[in-house]
């Protein structure tokens, strides 16, 4: 039997309980609206329920004018303000990011996370439309259905981003206009020194010889820097043009190491090549790997001592044409194997120093990527080292970036 000292502690613990829950909702919502990435909670009709203090600082407006509107109204929908109809009655609902992907998630009970848009809501400010990261999560409420929309404003990112490509653009076009415009005057300078060098402006001295030898050699040193700059730049942003037809591999395997024989012969290297005649066809740019296999037999051969040996093995296996490239020359280091494709990066080598851009290895690996082929290395320091490239007979399944348009790219910042 309920007395009444009962009756008031039950009262009592229930105050106690309707206390300590009020206290954590409001817990709760202190730590819902401390969120800095605008929050809102939304029904299955698009209304939205809950939102927290970034939202409102988001829409320049208070919680009422928010709280129990529709997404569309609440978010000042550019069209609901000229077609004068409620949001998800206008002809352009169908591409609102917003609510198409809110609807989505509702329909089937999927998440959807860093979805990128530039809002089409006016935002008080008419002029703005501002970048925005939406993430949705689905949850249950008290049998009801509800999302959770998080959306972060990622604007200042995005015009970041658009100006560091204009700077990177700008960047690209002086490279380029100053790597095409010394290309004239060492042409020139090149025919000069050759005219000179054959006696036609007379006879030279032992001495005059030797200072235009050297004046030649570092004509061509620059010549191929910029070359390869250029190749760069145009492999980099995807934009180099490529002749991917039918070749026969054995033609183009020949081609490329019958150029290399006298380089080989000059540096006192044996070169060895094996390869079936009858290795096949396959569909790539004839020409781009004949720079391929040039780039690593020279390299090869100018990294192995006199007397050493540089072997190129090519087959076919399955689908791919297998080249390989070993020499006995003094191996790469171990710590500097991950960085060999890296731009402009060269290996550290005490009493031998290799004259070079540091773009070779990065241009192979990128034709090769073009080709949607892979190229591996294995070395070992004293012993010598091994390229194996893999090319398939088949062309590339993504052409269109590698077959645009033949222009110059955006960027050759270093990583």
């Amino acid at each position: 039997m309920n007395t009444p000292d009962n009756i008031a502690d039950e009262n009592i613990v229930e105050t106690s309980v309707e206390h300590l829950i009020e206290r954590k909702r409001k817990n709760l919502e202190a730590i819902f609206d401390s969120i800095p990435v605008g929050l809102l909670l939304i029904d299955e009709n698009l209304i939205i329920v809950r939102v927290n203090n970034a939202i409102r600082k988001l829409l320049k407006k208070d919680y009422p004018e928010i709280i129990n509107r529709h997404i569309g109204d609440a978010f000042d929908c550019a069209t609901i303000k000229t077609d004068f109809k409620g949001c998800g009655r206008c002809a352009r609902c169908g591409d609102c990011c917003m609510t198409q992907n809110i609807k989505r998630v509702f329909l089937t009970g999927q998440a959807i996370s860093e979805f990128e848009f530039q809002s089409a809501t006016h935002f008080i400010d008419r002029s703005n439309k501002p970048w925005l990261s939406m993430n949705i999560q689905p949850i249950v409420l008290e049998d009801k259905k509800y999302a959770v929309v998080c959306l972060d404003d990622i604007s200042a990112k995005k015009y970041a981003e658009e100006k560091l490509l204009e700077m990177m653009e700008l960047k690209a076009q002086f490279i380029s206009t100053v790597s095409h415009e010394l290309r004239t005057p060492l042409t020139a300078i090149r025919e000069g020194i050759s005219i000179v060098m054959d006696g036609i402006a007379g006879k030279l001295k032992p001495k005059q010889r030797e200072f235009l030898e050297l004046s030649k050699r570092n004509v061509d040193r620059l010549s191929m820097l910029i070359n390869d700059v250029l190749d760069f730049q145009k492999l980099e942003s995807g934009r180099m043009k490529f002749d991917l037809s039918p070749n026969d591999a054995a033609r183009t395997i020949h081609d490329a190491t019958d150029t290399m024989k006298l380089f080989a012969d000059k540096h006192k290297v044996k070169m060895f090549v094996n390869f079936a005649p009858d290795i096949g066809q396959a569909i790539f740019d004839h020409n781009k790997i004949i720079q391929v296999i040039t780039n690593l037999l020279s390299n090869a051969i100018k990294f192995t001592p006199q007397g050493g040996s540089v072997t190129l093995d090519a087959a076919r296996q399955n689908d791919e044409i297998v080249i390989t490239v070993t020499d006995t020359g003094m191996g790469i280091p171990k710590d500097d194997l991950p960085k060999i494709f890296e731009r402009f990066y060269r290996v550290k080598r005490p009493g031998k120093e290799i004259q070079g851009t540091g773009l070779g290895l990065p241009i192979v690996a990128q034709i090769i990527t073009q080709h949607n082929g892979r190229i591996l290395v294995d070395s070992e320091t004293g012993k010598g080292t091994t390229f194996t490239v893999y090319l398939p007979t088949t062309p590339p399944k993504d052409e269109p970036n590698t077959l645009a348009d033949e222009t110059l790219e955006k960027t050759i910042l270093p990583q």
